[in-house]
């Protein structure tokens, strides 16, 4: 179908998953505008693309995750951190369901789903906006740990919203947590961490929603996505700590900003006539 499309688009989701700049907006944009692709086609197979990241994620963490998930461990710290995954969790589970479904229902909507770039680029506005924000604040270091429930939950309620095109999970949890003054490497852990039941749970939910309306659980050929999922893990996996540093040292609000703005440009091209 769109054979080195959807590889362009694999390296370009591993890329920018890191980043937040909203890869799935990035890649959603792009299928509709390069290719003419059904807005929830390139939906879901970005939603499939995620699962390459999160391999990435499972892979890079996997001591932490193996003590969150080994009961004997008491040791304080990793309960509070058992118990931000939980919070944040549940957080995600109240806004993020009720998003997926109305993103799922408007982006399939008769003269609703062309509209589709439009809704990304003002919501790379706001991401923009969140991170330009967060930067300003004081920082004064707290661990996730020192979070009270509301605090952890309240991140989560932010990555629910993170399912619209064009709002940066990445973006929206580390500017929430960093307006609650938490340190920078827990911010970045904890980020990565929140993401795991997140994207597990999003895909699984896609999956439902498209068992019920009798669709294809591939929309594209499976050895396809397949391949596209498995580049999009090892370019994750190789890419994280380098553009980690990077979000470490530079202001990404501007890059939203102007990322909003191209797309909400290249929206407008479309109703232009031609001569």
């Amino acid at each position: 179908m769109f054979n080195w499309f959807i590889l362009l688009f694999a390296l370009i989701q591993g890329i920018l998953e890191w980043l937040p700049v909203s890869s799935e907006g990035q890649t959603v944009s792009l299928l509709v505008y390069l290719t003419g692709l059904d807005p929830q086609v390139a939906l879901e197979i970005s939603i499939w693309l995620h699962l390459g990241t999160l391999i990435a994620v499972l892979v890079k963490y996997r001591k932490e995750i193996f003590q969150y998930l080994n009961y004997k461990n008491r040791e304080e710290s990793v309960i509070q951190w058992r118990w931000f995954i939980v919070f944040s969790t549940i957080g995600t589970v109240i806004t993020g369901v009720p998003c997926f479904f109305l993103v799922r229902y408007y982006i399939t909507s008769p003269n609703v789903g062309e509209y589709i770039m439009l809704v990304i680029g003002v919501a790379l506005l706001v991401t923009a906006f969140l991170l330009y924000y967060s930067g300003k604040q004081k920082r004064e270091g707290k661990q996730i740990e020192e979070l009270s429930r509301v605090q952890m939950t309240t991140s989560g309620l932010l990555q629910g919203f993170s399912i619209i095109p064009g709002i940066s999970r990445s973006g929206i949890t580390m500017s929430g947590l960093l307006l609650v003054n938490t340190n920078k490497e827990d911010t970045v852990k904890g980020s990565f961490l929140m993401s795991i039941p997140a994207v597990l749970g999003g895909f699984i939910l896609n999956l439902i929603a498209v068992a019920i309306e009798g669709g294809n659980f591939f929309p594209i050929e499976w050895w396809q996505l397949l391949i596209a999922v498995l580049v999009t893990a090892v370019i994750g996996y190789l890419t994280m700590e380098l553009f980690v540093f990077i979000a470490r040292k530079y202001n990404f609000a501007l890059i939203c900003l102007i990322l909003g703005i191209i797309t909400i440009i290249l929206f407008s091209l479309k109703f232009v006539p031609t001569p």
